[in-house]
Formats: C-alpha cells, sequence, structure tokens
C-alpha cells in the first residue's frame, strides 16, 4: 500500500514539475518577445514587394521603428523619405542604390545621407528640394536599372546613383533567398529564427566568381556597365540631371586597398565618369581613427560616415547647380 502510495506520489511530482517547467519556458519565452519587440522591433520588419523586372523593394506608407529606437518611414511611393511625393518633379531629388544608400534600419531617415546631402543643399542656397532614397538592401546595377528604365519610375528632376564596386557583380537580386519578407512575421522570434535559418543555409554555398575564368566574369561586369550607361542617358535625354558616386570599402578608405580595376577600366571605355568617393576622402586629411569611424562595418556607413558622403555629394551638387545658374 505503501509502495503504491509513493509510487503516485512520484508520478504527480514528476508531472508537477513538467508542467512548472513548461510554465517556466513559457514565461521566458514572452518575456523575450516582449523585450525584442519593444526594444529593437524585431517582429516588425519592413515588407517589400516582388518584381520580374526589379527584383523588390519596399512597399509604401510603412513606418518602422527598429534597431537602436531608429525611425525608418516609407512615404507613398516607397521611398525613405519623410514626406509623400506629389507629381511635381522640380523640387524632387532621387537618391539610387544598394544597402549603403538605404542605411539599414539602425539609423533614421533623417541621419542618412541622401536626405543631409538635400538638407544641406536647402540651408546654404535657401531651396526648398525633398529627397527621397530609393536604394534597397542587396541591389544591383540591373535592379535600379530595371526600376528607373524599365519601370519608367521617374518622379524626380535630379537623380544621384551611388554604388558600391559588388552591385557591379550581382545581377538582377531577387528577394528569394534572402532575409527579407513579403508578409509579416507574426513574432520578434520567428524574425530571428528566419535569419538563423537563412545563414546556416548560406552555408551551403560559395560565392559564383570562383566558378568564371575573367572573361566570363569581364562579360557580367560589362553587362553591367552597360545598363549604367543606358540608364544614364535615358535620364539625361529626358532632361534630368544624374550623378554616379562609387562607395568604397572600410579596407579601401583605411587601408588604401585599390579600387576594382575592371570596372574602372569598363567605365572609362564606355566614358561614364563617377565620383569614387575614396579618392574625395583625401580632401579631408582625416586620421586613421576618424576614417574608420566613418563605418558601421566593412561596407555601411555609420552616423559620421553618412554626414560625410552627404557633405562630399553636396559639394558636387551645389557645384552643378552654380554652373547651371551661371548659364
Amino acid at each position: 500500500m505503501n509502495n503504491n502510495k509513493n509510487s503516485c506520489l512520484s508520478v504527480k511530482k514528476i508531472v508537477i514539475n513538467i508542467f512548472v517547467f513548461f510554465c517556466l519556458m513559457f514565461l521566458i519565452l514572452v518575456t523575450c518577445e516582449l523585450i525584442l519587440q519593444k526594444t529593437t522591433g524585431l517582429g516588425n520588419p519592413v515588407i517589400y514587394d516582388s518584381s520580374p523586372i526589379y527584383g523588390y523593394r519596399p512597399l509604401p506608407n510603412q513606418d518602422y521603428k527598429r534597431f537602436q529606437g531608429s525611425l525608418v518611414k516609407f512615404n507613398n511611393l516607397g521611398l525613405r523619405a519623410n514626406e509623400d511625393w506629389n507629381n511635381y518633379k522640380e523640387d524632387k531629388i532621387l537618391f539610387l542604390g544598394d544597402s549603403v544608400t538605404f542605411g539599414g534600419s539602425y539609423i533614421d531617415n533623417s541621419e542618412l545621407f541622401s536626405y543631409l546631402t538635400v538638407d544641406l543643399l536647402n540651408k546654404t542656397r535657401n531651396t526648398n528640394f525633398f529627397s527621397g532614397n530609393a536604394g534597397v538592401n542587396a541591389w544591383g546595377v540591373e535592379n535600379i536599372y530595371g526600376l528607373v528604365v524599365e519601370s519608367n519610375f521617374l518622379p524626380a528632376n535630379i537623380y544621384i546613383t551611388t554604388l558600391s564596386e559588388n552591385d557591379f557583380y550581382r545581377g538582377l537580386t531577387r528577394i528569394h533567398g534572402l532575409p527579407f519578407f513579403n508578409h509579416k512575421p507574426k513574432y520578434a522570434l520567428q524574425e530571428i529564427w528566419y535569419y538563423f535559418c537563412y545563414n546556416q543555409n548560406n552555408k551551403r554555398y560559395i560565392g559564383w566568381q570562383v566558378f568564371l575564368n575573367e572573361q566570363e566574369t569581364t562579360y557580367v561586369l560589362e553587362k553591367a556597365v552597360k545598363k549604367l550607361d543606358e540608364m544614364d542617358s535615358f535620364l539625361k535625354e529626358r532632361g534630368y540631371s544624374h550623378f554616379i558616386f562609387i562607395t568604397p570599402s572600410k579596407n579601401q578608405v583605411v587601408e588604401g586597398e585599390s579600387k576594382d580595376m575592371l570596372i574602372y577600366d569598363l567605365m572609362l571605355h564606355h566614358e561614364i565618369k563617377p565620383y569614387y568617393i575614396a579618392d574625395l576622402i583625401a580632401n579631408y586629411n582625416l586620421s586613421d581613427q576618424e576614417k574608420e569611424d566613418l563605418f558601421y562595418d566593412s561596407i555601411h556607413l555609420s552616423k559620421k560616415g553618412h554626414e560625410l558622403w552627404a557633405d562630399i555629394i553636396y559639394s558636387k551638387l551645389n557645384n552643378y547647380i552654380e554652373e547651371n545658374d551661371r548659364d
């Protein structure tokens, strides 16, 4: 009798312990979920569309509070901009590019070089231009070409394209296989889980450049350079202004790593004359530490980096406007 009683008590104790364990796990998960949602904005990522023409870009009319409390806002055209845009083009400046231009979710709209450039212009020239940022994470030259030329996306009068050298190698990037969303996840932990799976899945792959010879690689780059040249002509033939900047990696600024000469020579051959930001930084006489501080990681910019890029781009844009005013 006592043995049966002890056995029942033991089973009851095990059941209670299991129940307590799962309750604790549930409370921990709920607590983590709430903390992640409130402090990082996880569970509420940027939502993208999907297109066979330009790949993907943020859906319009979105507002987010993400990492470090940064405010990420998309206007009625899906641009990172603080205001909606109307059909009047003459007071609009559109920035095109990849994740460097987009700026990431760790920085406010008003801290991006796209916003700061136009803010400087308005303050020094007493103008009232509006800035729009059409940069998209992981985009390449062909994505930008698809949006502007093939989709005829022409909401502005001035276009500023900022490219990293990797953008010439990417081809047309699609959203599938990237850690981005077409529809909102339900939980912050779900977003983390998807990102973990994405990173693990990528360990199966190596870059396509490993499998190509120099001739094939040159073909890929020339295809991108031709698209850039066509887009430049497309915009200028319609009376729009277009500026091209090449944004450097951290190693190019800090270590003095050279530019990609294949891309440089191809652009020279097609008479494309971009501004290399790495060359222009030399005019600022920065210390090694100040150069380090320009970057958030190996390619993306810190707030200080966005400020300097804005000053560089502003100087070229301002000179252009002054020359046109004299004419």
